[in-house]
């Protein structure tokens, strides 16, 4: 059965072990006034000004899956929710511009390979980079990232791949487009990473 093709970038699953799991999210900032778009399901990184962003290369300050975004609009003075920051805001009085992330290095994500041919189970513990890591859409606000299928292999990149996604509409290794169940390889806050 073909698999579906519809990237959304990581969609978090569960953490890595038998722990408690909350799948919860931590706040980290925005640089108000930022003009990068950063879109539900992105890979936010950290940057040496104590921001976040999103990057349009493959980077080692990772810090998790971007979920969404609170600020006070600065046309409308209202609390805003999003689920992608549409870029540019400078809220009122210097605020803050909260992006809300999935930063657990042990954190579990499903992504869509961009494979337009057949994966293989050989391909599970194998690393990866990111494709299109700062796409996605400004009409639902998901990102259209997905695991760059060309840079697999046993050296670390931005994922490594635990296992085929366990959606029956996804899981099919023989067609293109599988989903794999992923975990962040390069993270900022995973062992014996340096700071920025």
């Amino acid at each position: 059965m073909a698999n579906q093709d519809a990237a959304f970038g990581l969609r978090p699953l569960k953490t890595l072990g038998q722990a408690d799991d909350s799948t919860g999210m931590s706040s980290h900032k925005i640089l108000p006034g930022d003009a990068s778009v950063l879109y539900q399901g992105s890979m936010a990184i950290g940057k040496n000004d104590g921001y976040v962003d999103i990057s349009a290369a493959a980077s080692t300050t990772n810090v998790g899956a971007f979920w969404g975004t609170f600020y006070i609009d600065p046309t409308t003075l209202k609390p805003t929710f999003k689920n992608y920051y549409p870029g540019g805001i400078t809220p009122p009085s210097s605020g803050a511009v909260e992006a809300f992330v999935y930063d657990n290095p042990q954190q579990l994500f499903e992504i869509q390979s961009d494979n337009t041919a057949a994966s293989a189970q050989t391909d599970v513990f194998m690393c990866a980079d990111l494709s299109t890591p700062a796409g996605g859409s400004t009409t639902n606000g998901v990102s259209s990232m997905e695991l760059a299928d060309a840079t697999l292999s046993a050296t670390a990149a931005v994922l490594k791949i635990i296992g085929v996604s366990r959606d029956p509409a996804n899981s099919d290794l023989t067609a293109a487009n599988v989903n794999w169940r992923v975990m962040i390889d390069q993270h900022l806050f995973g062992h014996n990473y340096d700071g920025i």
